[in-house]
């Protein structure tokens, strides 16, 4: 089966956080802003000439809209929030540097055993996900809802959702695949 992985585009916390209001979105449901809504629709002619049998699609409104701005309702699809980035439980929509300068969290940015809760399979914020978790998701969405009968499909979700089905595909390591940058509406083309 070939898969087409694609992040959704620029988002309006992609963009926030580029240009200094830096806070933890996760699993908050914020919009595309208008890049990020064109860089969907220019994907248009990368898949144009492609056959796809079904897009999956994560629940959050940013994926929604890039899938949308890509296909136009134009292919089968299926939402699932299987496919929602990660939660980062307690401190999504909370600023970083107020949640580093809390008393309450300073373990998450001090102590060794706690600080790579951004970049761990094992550690997680506060009622929030590690890579691990939204590993276990990505494997029940394999097994569990993706339609092994088709032969090309696309995948609309989120950075780590990616870089958790690039693991799961084996295309990259738990080790690794914590530094690779998932680029805004740059497909990856993988097979199963």
């Amino acid at each position: 089966m070939k898969i087409y992985l694609v992040r959704h585009g620029e988002s309006q916390s992609n963009y926030d956080k580029k240009n200094g209001k830096n806070y933890f979105c996760g699993q908050l449901d914020v919009p595309l802003t208008e890049n990020g809504e064109q860089a969907a629709q220019s994907l248009q002619k990368y898949f144009e000439n492609k056959t796809i049998d079904c897009a999956y699609v994560s629940d959050l409104l940013r994926t929604r809209q890039t899938f949308n701005a890509i296909f136009n309702n134009s292919i089968p699809s299926r939402m699932t929030p299987l496919l929602r980035e990660r939660s980062l439980g307690i401190f999504e929509g909370e600023m970083v540097t107020d949640i580093e300068q809390n008393t309450k969290y300073s373990r998450f940015f001090e102590d060794e055993a706690y600080s790579s809760f951004r970049h761990s399979f094992t550690q997680k914020a506060p009622e929030g996900e590690s890579y691990s978790d939204v590993m276990e998701r990505v494997v029940q969405f394999f097994n569990e809802v993706v339609d092994d009968s088709m032969s090309s499909i696309v995948i609309v979700a989120h950075q780590v959702v990616i870089r958790c089905c690039l693991v799961y595909l084996g295309y990259d390591s738990e080790e690794t695949v914590i530094d690779r940058k998932i680029e805004n509406c740059v497909p990856y083309e993988v097979e199963k």
